[in-house]
């Protein structure tokens, strides 16, 4: 690493009040959380918390003993796949059934979020009414087809600045939001966050690691990259989830190689848990539990799989006939049902283990 970026790494870490490790290969490039102003007609920056004014701020003031539910957090991790026909339905269908759960999650990762996508969710009113976003256009998506995002509840999440934490103590604060760009044949990164529960800092990485069996592999350093990331996080809690794109044995060591918890192994050992390939058109590669949760100081406590529904569309045999063409010529008219994503979700709670209060 040369003298230059290894200065460069430092600064950022101190600027943003946020401990990083430093890296030859990868490179921290730091962003906004957005919330969408009514007023001003658009997403607007959100002011995040840094862990310095959080401690001064906040730790004097926390309660001595928050409930288990003020330290628990629900996630949902879901490959929204970025090339199915009909994004903007899709992805409807996958915010409906988000809607739907009897436990609203906390914090969404999405991966392989397509342009239009990514148009549809920041229009979206539910989204709009609800949430911290981590993108608020098209900028992460220069140069590539798609990307992650990040959302966090914004009935969960408050700036200090904003929202007296003393008063509910189920609330948590945004911290610094920031993409670590490590080796990629595809331009992936690894989307990290910081929260904070009064001066307990949490990393949460929503991760897409690099697909398909190709030599060399690069999956194995960008799961240590992440992995490090988690462990400069004060005392090393958090987690990293998303599409860890498991296609070889290699693979399948990652995350104990790395010291994490594979949430899905620790709560339902010997169960498959397959989240891709389960319709059968993932030819020449088996159905596999290519999604994952994993944890480092932090206590799951549920895992589920959430499996996608469908979007229904007329198919005509003929491009462009019309419905009366079709009657009168005889077009066969047949419903194509479509897959909200090629993955299965996942929905996933923990809680906070020895926060510091």
């Amino acid at each position: 690493m040369s003298f230059i970026s290894s200065i460069r790494a430092r600064y950022l870490s101190w600027s943003q009040s946020t401990p990083l490790p430093i890296f030859a290969d990868a490179q921290s490039v730091f962003q906004a959380w957005h919330i969408f102003d009514e007023s001003a007609g658009g997403w607007t920056r959100l002011q995040a918390t840094h862990h310095d004014r959080n401690v001064t701020q906040a730790s004097s003031r926390a309660p001595t003993s928050p409930s288990s539910s003020a330290l628990t957090l629900n996630l949902v991790t879901w490959n929204v796949d970025a090339f199915g026909k009909h994004p903007e339905a899709r992805m409807d269908g996958i915010l409906s059934q988000l809607r739907s759960l009897e436990q609203v999650p906390d914090v969404v990762f999405f991966q392989e979020v397509s342009r239009e996508a990514l148009t549809f969710l920041l229009d979206n009113a539910w989204i709009r009414d609800g949430w911290i976003s981590s993108e608020a256009n098209h900028d992460n998506w220069e140069g590539v087809q798609f990307a992650t995002l990040t959302l966090m509840s914004r009935v969960r999440f408050s700036s200090l600045k904003d929202h007296d934490t003393s008063s509910d103590p189920s609330v948590f604060s945004p911290g610094a939001v920031w993409r670590v760009k490590y080796p990629s044949r595809f331009k992936r990164d690894a989307l990290c966050c910081d929260i904070f529960h009064y001066n307990t800092r949490v990393r949460l990485i929503n991760l897409h690691l690099d697909s398909l069996p190709i030599k060399p592999n690069r999956r194995p350093r960008q799961m240590e990259i992440a992995a490090s990331i988690i462990r400069h996080a004060d005392v090393g809690r958090g987690l990293i989830a998303g599409d860890f794109n498991p296609v070889s044995d290699e693979d399948a060591r990652l995350v104990a190689e790395n010291g994490l918890l594979d949430v899905w192994e620790a709560l339902h050992p010997g169960e498959d848990g397959f989240t891709w390939g389960l319709d059968g058109t993932g030819s020449p590669f088996p159905p596999g539990r290519l999604d994952k949760v994993t944890m480092l100081g932090l206590k799951p406590t549920r895992i589920d799989i959430i499996h996608p529904g469908m979007v229904s569309r007329n198919a005509r045999t003929r491009e462009g006939s019309t419905s009366q063409e079709d009657e009168q010529k005889g077009t066969l008219v047949t419903e194509e049902r479509i897959p909200w994503s090629d993955h299965s979700g996942l929905f996933s709670s923990f809680g906070l283990v020895n926060a510091r209060n």
